[in-house]
């Protein structure tokens, strides 16, 4: 196999627990980047929470972010590509979130709202973008569109509302249309449109170079991380994935507090 093209997740993948990169996994993929393989990001964050990590591995190509609804080329910060949720469907879930009582972050034009602005939504601003979440001003997020809503809530609710709500294997529901569930960490369940995801992502930046889908590789510990290593030639997961994770991929790797990255493209590449 001749791998042109690896796509990586951040958290709970290359970054270890404490939010960075190890000197080495950063220096496995700068070897390959050097190599002429194309290393792509492919995250959950939003840009803010993202640009940064693309920045510190000196990439200069498209990041994926928000879960495949947004990609930004990292040199210039134009934004490729980008599909918003459908307001009607957004607000319901906004409105839901409300009347669980679920602490709700909302992503637009990669600004940063609460709903409301509590404690673990001040938690979620300082780990995955240093940023301040703002109070959600709904009738300009109707006008500027919705990128993604996130719940943050304990992981008994978290999985709870996702078997409720995301039950078939499509991960779609059916009570807020055209919209995707999933869930990202134990404690976040997140809302996208129903034609987002980092399949369909990856797929649109292997296009741009002219990269079959066999000459792409991919490495994910979580449930959102699914479709992406579905679209890869060589699924990879990390020891630390959820059990489905591991069931989809070709390999499992080390986790992420152990270089797991570094190990998939010294052992796995290259087979």
């Amino acid at each position: 196999m001749s791998i042109r093209m690896l796509a990586v997740d951040l958290d709970g993948t290359l970054l270890t627990d404490d939010k960075r990169i190890s000197d080495t996994n950063r220096e496995a993929l700068t070897r390959i980047t050097a190599e002429g393989v194309r290393v792509i990001l492919s995250t959950g964050r939003a840009w803010p929470g993202a640009k940064g990590f693309a920045a510190e591995l000196g990439l200069g190509l498209p990041l994926i972010t928000s879960n495949g609804a947004m990609i930004v080329d990292s040199a210039t910060e134009e934004i490729l590509y980008q599909r918003d949720m459908e307001t009607e469907a957004a607000f319901s879930v906004i409105e839901e979130g409300v009347r669980r009582g679920t602490s709700q972050i909302i992503w637009s034009r990669n600004r940063l709202y609460g709903l409301p602005v509590n404690e673990r939504l001040q938690d979620y601003g300082r780990r995955f973008g240093r940023m301040t979440p703002q109070p959600a001003p709904l009738a300009m997020l109707e006008e500027d569109g919705i990128s993604k809503v996130l719940w943050y809530d304990t992981e008994e609710n978290i999985a709870q509302w996702e078997k409720e709500l995301a039950p078939r294997e499509d991960r779609s529901t059916e009570r807020f249309p055209n919209t995707k569930v999933v869930t990202s960490t134990p404690t976040f369940l997140e809302f996208f449109h129903r034609g987002v995801s980092k399949a369909t992502a990856i797929a649109t930046v292997a296009a741009m170079y002219g990269i079959a889908k066999e000459e792409i590789a991919a490495i994910g510990d979580a449930d959102n991380d699914l479709p992406m290593l579905a679209e890869a030639g060589l699924a990879i997961a990390m020891g630390n994935g959820t059990e489905r994770v591991k069931a989809a991929a070709d390999r499992i790797t080390l986790d992420n507090e152990h270089d797991g990255v570094a190990y998939a493209v010294e052992h796995f590449l290259a087979e």
